[in-house]
């Protein structure tokens, strides 16, 4: 039905389309922005996307559809580049939508929501021209402008990872992801959407994640008060070989980092190697290593004790982001939630205006009565 209405559309829509277009690159600068923004793997994605959707539904779906996701995602390329985040360009991902990817963390849940909620605002002022264009000139293509804008950017309202809500919602509390996966769940098996079961299975297993670092959170801080002492006596020195591995041994059975099991292990075995030149040297009635082979062991024990240390800062930081990433005071909180319901509220009713014009529009009515 929808392509019907839209194949119908007067060379009105597009005369309107085209001299806000006109008037919107009118300036060279914003022209050059345009292409500056337009990556060689966005705009192959994009083309890819759009032929695939205008194959389907039709060349002016396709272009609406485009039109609104590359805003939306405008948004959180803006939103990024504000707090100096690098990002990947945009990829558009037929019958999935688009994405742009973070190349690093943001600091906190608070920087994390800034993010999120720039995409659906951008979404929301993309199809706002709509409204004014629809009265002016009462073309259907308007109302489902309205329509898809309001819904997109709904549905990435739902407070889940990886879409925009459970970011947003992750600033007030990680909890009200389990209320995003029993709503998408619900809408999921209802309307047997594989995409909606697809984030709920990548929601939840990132909310499992979370909540076993949390869980581990005080075991990990004992792990790290553990391995702090045990830098303190390898780079102290003074201790005998078996004194040095007995203190490594202990650590290397009471850590579950796999990584910095594997660098204390690499110690160990060390360790093993030097007591078996001593061993030897003693077998042999020598008992001095050559200059040669008391630098190349010095050098191979430092080289080590600094792959311990790197990956002991790793594990720092990491438990350090689990403690503090997601606490927010109380005004970011009111902030976020104030922020979030606004942009549903305005966005539910903005998807309810377009369905009503459209559905009371005489030429949709026309289409339905056949």
């Amino acid at each position: 039905m929808e392509k019907k209405v839209l194949n119908g559309g007067k060379k009105t829509t597009w005369g309107v389309l085209g001299t806000i277009v006109a008037l919107l690159l009118g300036k060279l600068k914003y022209l050059l922005v345009i292409f500056k923004i337009l990556k060689v793997q966005t705009l192959i994605s994009m083309l890819i996307y759009l032929g695939t959707y205008a194959l389907i539904f039709g060349w002016k779906f396709a272009v609406a559809l485009v039109y609104l996701l590359f805003v939306h995602e405008m948004g959180h390329l803006y939103a990024a580049k504000r707090i100096k985040l690098s990002v990947s360009p945009a990829i558009f991902i037929p019958f999935m939508g688009a994405v742009i990817g973070l190349k690093e963390m943001p600091k906190n849940a608070k920087e994390e929501g800034f993010v999120a909620y720039m995409g659906p605002l951008f979404g929301l002022l993309s199809f706002l021209p709509a409204i004014p264009l629809y009265l002016f000139t009462h073309e259907p293509f308007w109302a489902l402008l309205i329509i898809l804008g309001g819904m997109i950017n709904l549905f990435n309202l739902i407070p889940i990872t990886p879409l925009d809500g459970g970011r947003i919602a992750a600033g007030i509390s990680t909890k009200l992801w389990g209320l995003g996966i029993i709503s998408l769940l619900a809408f999921s098996i209802i309307n047997i959407s594989f995409i909606g079961f697809l984030i709920v299975v990548l929601g939840s297993t990132e909310w499992y994640k979370l909540y076993k670092k949390q869980k581990s959170l005080n075991n990990d801080l004992a792990e790290i008060q553990e391995l702090e002492y045990v830098m303190e006596k390898l780079k102290q020195g003074g201790l005998p070989l078996d004194g040095i591995q007995g203190i490594v041994t202990k650590a290397k059975w009471s850590i579950k980092n796999l990584q910095i099991t594997e660098a204390l292990q690499a110690i160990n075995m060390e360790i093993e190697k030097r007591k078996k030149e001593l061993y030897l040297q003693q077998l042999t009635g020598s008992y001095s290593l050559t200059e040669e082979l008391q630098t190349d062991n010095q050098d191979g024990m430092e080289g080590l004790i600094n792959r311990l240390e790197e990956k002991l800062t790793e594990f720092k930081k990491e438990v350090r982001t689990t403690q503090t990433y997601y606490k927010t005071d109380k005004k970011t909180k009111v902030q976020l939630f104030l922020i979030y319901i606004g942009l549903v509220i305005v966005l539910a009713l903005s998807y309810y205006y377009g369905n009503e014009i459209l559905m009371n529009h005489p030429e949709v009515q026309r289409v339905m009565n056949r």
